[in-house]
């Protein structure tokens, strides 16, 4: 991060004009206008003119095509953008400064990154505990390692930022040794699939170099999510590798449309159309098609995106950990793909209410990355100016937390028995 690459500069794709010069109407020209052209015109300039959404051509590698007798496959809205192109001869300079910033093991085991396949002592010794909510390997069921926790839980459905039985943070009950709950079969199941990306087969296309990747869920039947959208993009080349959409192997009880942009509607279109896989387990194949585990994957929070595909792979550029080590090292604090599109790009993407847009969301994702080894002082400008919110933030919230403090002063608390008792 310290050395700067100065021959990485990435060109942009310019916009392309279609309009000819011969064809601009010169000053005392009489244009004549069609009916249609007169409507447009006197729509555009009312104040209360029903407004469009702007559409950008997805740049998927294949067309859809539906039956004459069905209605086009439902579309959801995306924002125009224009991606950054990276020209052949700086690829090599692009690959190894992305190679530098690759997270260790230990980075990505600490962030709830699978980094070898599962063995059965580690599916008999993974549970959680019941009291304080903690997951961890636990070989000796018989812990002596104290358990702190809240005996009244938080409402979140009534947005409780507190706990009820002491109205703080930290834990006001312990026990002398954790209560583990036994692990559920399907996390067991999903367990037992994990497996480490596969070396390049003879014969089989060459690996990619980096590849950005980003998922899409639904929940099925038994609490547990599946893919229901992959996209992956080669960073260096901006080709779109793989845009499928996965029919998930159980009875889906929630979309999750707000999210996914997933609906029954549009993954039956899909399927019509050609353009699914079905389950899980073949949209791991067709992204292991174009990968090997030289290759660099890039992703937001992509540790959720290789669990849902039961992936091993320790090749990662994770913008979510990126940041947030950026800002500071001890620094527990998210930043979200939207913020981070915003405060480094100035772009706005997750605009459409049908839910985001799995590719949208890819190419944003490899945008970021781009910029900030593009641009390692802007990078690290943005980190500074990241640490003194911060911490204005957290001075803000000292300062309401002895407010409210004075004020139950005033006003004595409920007793833990209380609050029990209700």
């Amino acid at each position: 991060m310290d050395q700067q690459v100065l021959s990485a500069e990435l060109a942009f794709r310019p916009k392309e004009i279609t309009a000819s010069v011969s064809g601009i109407p010169k000053p005392g020209d009489q244009v004549v206008a069609s009916t249609a052209a007169k409507e447009k015109h006197e729509t555009r300039g009312k104040k209360y003119a029903p407004k469009r959404s702007p559409k950008y051509a997805r740049p998927a590698t294949e067309h859809l095509k539906s039956p004459s007798n069905k209605e086009a496959p439902e579309q959801k809205e995306i924002v125009v953008h224009e991606w950054s192109d990276i020209p052949g001869p700086l690829h090599e300079a692009v690959i190894a400064s992305l190679k530098e910033v690759c997270h260790d093991i230990d980075t990505l085991a600490r962030s709830g990154y699978k980094v070898r396949e599962m063995t059965q002592e580690d599916l008999e010794g993974y549970s959680k505990c019941m009291n304080c909510g903690e997951r961890k390997r636990v070989l000796d069921t018989k812990s002596k390692t104290d358990c702190f926790y809240h005996p009244v839980k938080r409402n979140h459905q009534k947005k409780q930022y507190k706990y009820p039985c002491c109205g703080k943070k930290q834990a006001c009950a312990s026990l002398p040794a954790h209560v583990y709950a036994p692990v559920q079969d399907f996390l067991l199941q999903n367990w037992r699939n994990y497996r480490l990306t596969p070396s390049s087969e003879p014969g089989r296309c060459r690996p990619r170099c980096v590849v950005a990747l980003d998922c899409e869920m639904v929940e099925v039947e038994g609490g547990s999510a599946e893919v229901a959208q992959i996209c992956a993009v080669d960073i260096l080349t901006g080709e779109v590798i793989v845009d499928k959409y996965v029919v998930p192997s159980k009875t889906v009880t929630d979309w999750r449309t707000p999210w996914s942009g997933m609906s029954q509607r549009l993954l039956e279109e899909m399927i019509d159309a050609g353009k699914t896989v079905n389950g899980w387990e073949e949209a791991r194949k067709a992204l292991w098609a174009h990968i090997d585990p030289d290759t660099i994957l890039v992703g937001q929070s992509l540790q959720h995106d290789l669990d849902i595909m039961r992936m091993v792979h320790l090749s990662v550029i994770d913008t979510a950990i990126f940041s947030r080590e950026a800002v500071a090292k001890d620094c527990k604090q998210n930043w979200g793909l939207k913020r981070l599109c915003k405060q480094m790009l100035d772009r706005d993407i997750q605009q459409s209410r049908k839910g985001h847009d799995c590719l949208e969301d890819t190419m944003a994702t490899r945008e970021v990355v781009l910029w900030c080894v593009r641009h390692p002082d802007k990078f690290q400008e943005w980190a500074v100016s990241q640490r003194a919110s911060m911490r204005e933030a957290d001075a803000h919230r000292k300062w309401k937390q002895k407010e409210s403090d004075n004020a139950q002063v005033k006003q004595p608390r409920e007793s833990v028995s209380q609050v029990l008792a209700e």
